[in-house]
């Protein structure tokens, strides 16, 4: 099917965009990617992150967290509402902000592809990305599963 094989090829370019921003960053797409979640998501426990990024709940998610702390993108705070967890936050100034300025390129290359639809056209393709991704995270989650 013609929208599948797009999906995948686009997916592929889009896992190949985020390495090279890592890159650029000076990051690995590992910790990049934990920053994408952060920055959609808002602050989430090292438990939920590591869920998220298919990440082994000790050691990998600490030095995660550690190297990004250390580079100045996350901080970790006590939840307000049970200060027993520990959440990840983003920091939004100092380094994430430059990684943002390397995003910038994208962001306004999306909002000119989206000028060239009418506000209905960007509504079905919202409502297929959104189950797209639906579609791609349930398989993801088989995945890790067997």
């Amino acid at each position: 099917m013609a929208v599948s094989d797009q999906g995948r090829l686009t997916a592929m370019r889009s896992v190949l965009f985020h390495v090279g921003v890592a890159g650029r960053a000076g990051i690995n797409v590992t910790d990049f990617n934990c920053l994408s979640l952060l920055d959609k998501e808002g602050p989430l426990t090292p438990h939920d992150l590591a869920v998220r990024l298919g990440l082994t709940r000790g050691g990998a998610i600490t030095a995660v967290v550690d190297r990004l702390q250390r580079a100045g993108y996350v901080r970790r705070g006590r939840d307000a509402a049970d200060r027993r967890r520990v959440l990840v936050e983003l920091v939004r100034e100092g380094p994430y902000r430059a990684l943002q300025e390397i995003l910038g390129d994208l962001n306004r290359a999306y909002a000119d592809l989206a000028a060239d639809y009418s506000d209905a056209e960007l509504t079905v393709i919202h409502d297929f990305a959104v189950r797209a991704d639906d579609v791609m995270r349930k398989q993801t989650r088989r995945l890790w599963r067997d």
